[in-house]
């Protein structure tokens, strides 16, 4: 995959771009969202938090399509961590 990049927020708050191979050991989960889940007056998609039995904790959605996955996600029996907003 050229040209190809994950990019994700650190701890320390910068940000980090890798390529696909390097970023296999990276635990997404305690890296700061990309982006903001933002919430205003007439928006057009519904964002939100689900409760994930997967985590243990809340994760985060920007639609409703978004939830569904994050819900599918939490209920198949292979997957071991659902982040929302952790890389791009």
């Amino acid at each position: 995959m050229t040209g190809f990049e994950v990019a994700y927020i650190a701890l320390d708050g910068t940000e980090l771009r890798r390529p696909p191979p390097e970023v296999r050991a990276v635990p997404f989960e305690h890296a700061l969202p990309v982006r903001a889940f933002a919430s205003y007056r007439r928006q057009r998609n519904l964002p939100g938090l689900w409760w994930s039995a997967t985590t243990g904790g809340h994760v985060g959605y920007q639609s409703w399509l978004e939830r569904d996955h994050v819900m599918l996600l939490d209920f198949d029996p292979a997957v071991g961590l659902a982040v929302a907003g952790g890389v791009r």
